[in-house]
């Protein structure tokens, strides 16, 4: 291909105009650009709050009291006091 065949297939592209689909384009790419932001201030913002939430438990975990108190366990094999069996016998 020579270079005067170049020179004249873009001087006939030019003459053409621009393919009718390319006249939407930019509402398209703007559109996508508002959906990219929306999304990017969505994503900052559950980090956001998951930061928070992190920082408050991390907080309430030091203010809790110190102290614990041991709650008697039952075994695994008692009958609960509440429990049918253990009521009609009247506590034997």
């Amino acid at each position: 291909m020579k270079m005067r065949d170049i020179d004249e297939l873009l001087a006939d592209l030019g003459g053409d105009g621009a393919d009718p689909r390319l006249a939407n384009i930019d509402a398209a790419v703007l559109a996508g650009m508002g959906q990219r932001r929306a999304q990017g201030a969505a994503r900052r913002t559950l980090v956001l709050t998951s930061v928070m939430a992190l920082g408050i438990g991390f907080v309430a975990s030091f203010s809790a009291p110190q102290s614990a108190r041991a709650v008697p366990s039952f075994a695994l094999n008692a009958v609960p006091s509440s429990a049918p069996s253990s009521l009609l016998m009247g506590g034997r």
